[in-house]
């Protein structure tokens, strides 16, 4: 790895780890609660992620791209829902518990990711950290995506609601077969992704 990517990969993990930071603190500032300036925090620190996919297709890191882009598309979907459905609607009760879940879950993993990532690039890794890294996971995965559903589901649940006294929302039955295949990919994709990360727990600490 050359200076220039070790050193960008460094400011990258920083900028990270200070847009969780800010995000998580801002919303428990404001009572869990998603106002515009939080909001912001949030699309930019999911945002980022973006990037890990670039990175893992240039092999600047050893992350497997199939995996990476699984796993930030997931998050990005819900990140859009989220912007789509924080309105005030109906749909909000279940999405605030939903998005209170997701925030600890993703803030937490990400806060601790990209804080070992960043000493990792200069071959310092407290064995705090790793052991952080390589075992919250073991609960936050689950409950991140207990809450990620929590969110997708909300329109399905609420539209069945309404559709149950014939007032059907406009699109509804094309987002309920939507969900359909989202839980198909999440029911592939998690195991995949959770089994991998059981596996690098085995590598890392035994």
């Amino acid at each position: 790895m050359s200076n220039a990517v070790k050193y960008y990969l460094g400011a990258f993990n920083a900028a990270a780890f200070i847009f969780w930071a800010a995000y998580i603190i801002c919303f428990i500032a404001t009572g869990f609660y998603l106002n515009p300036q939080t909001m912001l925090l949030l699309n930019i620190a999911q945002g980022l992620a973006v990037l890990e996919i670039v990175h893992a297709l240039l092999k600047w890191v050893k992350s497997p791209v199939g995996s990476t882009i699984a796993q930030v598309s997931s998050r990005l979907l819900v990140l859009v829902l989220i912007n789509m459905f924080n309105t005030g609607s109906m749909t909000d009760t279940i999405v605030a518990v939903g998005i209170v879940v997701v925030s600890f879950a993703w803030s937490i993993t990400e806060l601790v990711r990209y804080s070992l990532y960043l000493l990792s690039l200069f071959n310092k890794q407290p064995g705090w950290l790793l052991w952080m890294r390589y075992s919250f996971f073991i609960v936050l995965y689950p409950t991140g995506v207990v809450g990620e559903w929590l969110i997708i589901l909300a329109p399905v649940i609420i539209g069945g609601v309404l559709a149950h006294g014939r007032e059907v929302p406009l699109g509804f039955y094309g987002y309920r077969a939507f969900a359909v295949v989202l839980f198909i990919s999440y029911a592939y994709y998690f195991p995949v992704l959770y089994g991998y990360m059981w596996k690098q727990r085995k590598a890392k600490i035994g």
